[in-house]
């Protein structure tokens, strides 16, 4: 049993490293982008961050993690964390790329005792593509992503805009981006995660199939950096889940909550 709530522990933190490593690509995107006009480069940055997330799960309580960070990117290539890409065109406005990413949403029965008697739902893997426009007041990102081991069998899909104000409050190693979204999740994705099944059934837990939802992203990265290769980070995401996943018998909040402090350094 010990062994188990370890390893569940450890891939929930895996799953959040996408996070944190998306918000060291973006620290030192400009230094990465200005070095790249002179001649191919390389980026790679490893540092640590402490995460807390709440869990939508009825007893599951809001978890906190210490996790390592990294990165790997070219000019065509990213690595971080669980998450990969490969960008097929790419000019200073338009970017179309490949995704490969694992999904570690989910739970296992003795999570809570809320979901003693359930089947656990397992991590997977998906693959899909993104396409992203940069403009003078943006960013805009779209993306899809879909199941390939056949675990829950649907499909995700993003967008997503975003300003990045470097210099923010005056200060020239200050860099803040808000951000604003919606996602769209299909029912086979949702009912795996949130549905109840008749063979699941308890006094208190009907069966019930999730729908498609459409649901609200917001949030802000924080960016300091402390020298040329070493840097400060935040951030600060909400997500509202759509009605079709609230009204599960098995959840028992209406929107995720992510905060998060790291440090990172550039190698």
């Amino acid at each position: 049993m010990l062994k188990d709530e370890r390893k569940d522990m450890m891939l929930k933190s895996i799953f959040h490293v996408v996070l944190l490593t998306v918000v060291v690509e973006a620290t030192f995107a400009t230094d990465a982008d200005e070095a790249r006009d002179a001649e191919p480069t390389s980026l790679f940055c490893v540092g640590v961050g402490a995460i807390v997330t709440k869990n939508p799960y009825k007893g599951i309580d809001t978890e906190s993690h210490a996790i390592p960070l990294f990165l790997y990117r070219t000019d065509r290539f990213s690595l971080f964390g669980p998450m990969m890409s490969y960008s097929f065109f790419k000019d200073d406005d338009w970017e179309i790329s490949a995704l490969a990413k694992m999904r570690f949403e989910g739970y296992e029965e003795d999570d809570s005792r809320f979901l003693r008697g359930m089947d656990d739902r397992e991590w997977t893997l998906e693959l899909g593509g993104a396409c992203s426009k940069t403009f003078s007041l943006g960013k805009l990102t779209a993306d899809i992503t879909g199941d390939i081991l056949d675990e829950h069998r649907g499909y995700e899909i993003n967008f997503a805009y975003s300003h990045d104000f470097r210099g923010a409050l005056k200060i020239h190693a200050l860099s803040v981006t808000p951000s604003i979204g919606v996602n769209y999740r299909s029912p086979q994705l949702n009912d795996y995660y949130y549905g109840v099944r008749a063979r699941e059934v308890l006094a208190g837990r009907p069966e019930y199939e999730v729908g498609d939802t459409i649901g609200l992203i917001a949030g802000a990265r924080i960016n300091y950096k402390l020298s040329k290769n070493l840097s400060l980070m935040g951030l600060i995401s909400f997500e509202w889940l759509g009605d079709e996943i609230t009204n599960s018998p098995i959840v028992d909040e209406h929107h995720l909550e992510t905060f998060l402090l790291g440090i990172i350094y550039r190698l």
